[in-house]
């Protein structure tokens, strides 16, 4: 192969080595980007989402949230279901999903049912045969008032009322509905009663609130949700509201992933979202709620390996999670430098920092091209690298950076090399003249 052949392929192989390079170090250096379907728009998940986002983003974090706005916790979860999105915020009983895992509990709510004092309804089962209005995003609320139907065995009729004081104080002033429904975070509780007041002044009637009094056995039966209770005075008032403690269901919603996710990026995230809550709940006061997710078998969202790590804290180091890179790193991008450098000289960009002991390296290669030259032209070119190689050499021993003991071996391989030339010479020579 010629030089110009030689030429061209290290020039290609440069090429080569230095896109891969480029091309590697561009993926590193890029963030990780995670689809997150929350909604609805306005609502605290989606106000806490977007606040972690920010939070992430300035502290120039590896991973970054995209949010996908949605409905409610029913299509959020559909989104990862569907592959749209690899994370989201969703109820515990708005459906299964063999894809999604839990991340956090971010927040229990309680289930609030109120009714006017006068009608009388003194629990769930008082309610067949009336109308309940239903207060939340689109389909959260169903599987909730199914679960209650079966339990206290009565029929009811069901309307979906807009999250706003005009509508709900119009449909209890015109006695549509007999009672009202709505599952809130206790942290929205201001919110609600300033909400209630203002339904309760519209509406011109005292609401009281009416207990599930079965909700442990409920929560037994249904791991979707959780005993609980509405303290008393939870959303303010004089006198307080409720007056006294009432009992009810919870409902947890959880932050969840999609299991396709890698273990070592959810156990960043998930320290992320615990050592930065007080920073996010600056402007989503919702942080303050987040709890790690349960790790029971029972749970509607199997816990996702990379959050039980954190959770039992068995982090691993960065020298236990890459220590075979870091020892063969540096092997590997050595000999990617070595590649470029020798490509480098063979496109001639390197001759004048070559050292005389490199000689040592190409005696093997010289050789080979000695024994393979079939004409004196050849061997002449050959020769004429030979007597390069021995002005840098003698100018290597003038400046004294050739160590004593290389000098004879180096010595002796141009020696050797001169003979070798000189014999293939005359075998050429020889041929010739028959």
């Amino acid at each position: 192969m010629n030089n110009f052949w030689r030429r061209i392929l290290a020039l290609i192989a440069l090429v080569l080595a230095l896109g891969l390079g480029g091309a590697a170090w561009r993926h590193v250096d890029q963030p990780t980007v995670l689809t997150v379907a929350v909604g609805p728009a306005h609502s605290d998940d989606a106000d806490l989402v977007n606040a972690w986002s920010r939070s992430l983003g300035a502290e120039n974090s590896s991973i970054r949230l995209k949010i996908l706005p949605t409905s409610g916790p029913v299509e959020s979860l559909e989104k990862v279901q569907n592959g749209e999105a690899k994370m989201a915020v969703t109820r515990t009983d708005v459906g299964k999903s063999e894809r999604a895992r839990a991340v956090a509990l971010l927040h229990s709510d309680p289930v609030v049912i109120v009714a006017p004092e006068k009608v009388k309804i003194e629990n769930f089962g008082q309610l067949k045969g009336k109308t309940l209005g239903v207060i939340g995003p689109p389909q959260a609320n169903d599987a909730l008032l199914e679960t209650l139907r079966r339990h206290f065995r009565v029929t009811l009729n069901v309307v979906e009322l807009p999250q706003a004081p005009g509508p709900i104080a119009a449909a209890l002033r015109a006695g549509s509905v007999d009672a009202l429904l709505f599952v809130v975070p206790t942290t929205r509780s201001a919110i609600v009663a300033d909400n209630w007041a203002a339904t309760r002044h519209a509406v011109g009637k005292k609401l009281a609130f009416v207990p599930i009094d079965a909700s442990d056995a409920i929560a037994e039966a249904s791991p979707a949700y959780e005993s609980g209770e509405i303290p008393a005075g939870l959303f303010g008032g004089a006198p307080p509201l409720p007056s006294e403690e009432i009992s009810t269901l919870r409902v947890p919603t959880y932050l969840v992933v999609d299991r396709s996710v890698g273990d070592d990026m959810i156990t960043t995230l998930t320290r992320n979202l615990f050592e930065n809550r007080q920073r996010i709940a600056a402007d989503a006061p919702i942080a303050n709620l987040v709890k790690p997710a349960s790790s029971d078998n029972d749970t509607a969202f199997p816990i996702h390996p990379g959050a039980k790590v954190y959770y039992d804290g068995e982090e691993t180091t960065l020298m236990e999670r890459h220590g075979d890179w870091l020892y063969y790193g540096p092997l590997l991008l050595g000999g990617l430098a070595s590649a470029v450098m020798a490509a480098l000289r063979y496109l001639g960009f390197m001759r004048g920092q070559q050292t005389s002991e490199s000689l040592l390296v190409k005696v093997p290669e010289v050789i080979a091209m000695i024994k393979a030259a079939t004409t004196t032209e050849e061997l002449d070119q050959i020769r004429a690298g030979i007597d390069q190689a021995v002005e840098r050499f003698a100018k290597d021993v003038v400046q004294g950076s050739v160590e004593d003991q290389k000098t004879p071996p180096i010595a002796l391989a141009l020696d050797y090399l001169g003979r070798m030339i000189s014999d293939r010479r005359r075998e050429i020579a020889g041929r010739a003249m028959r």
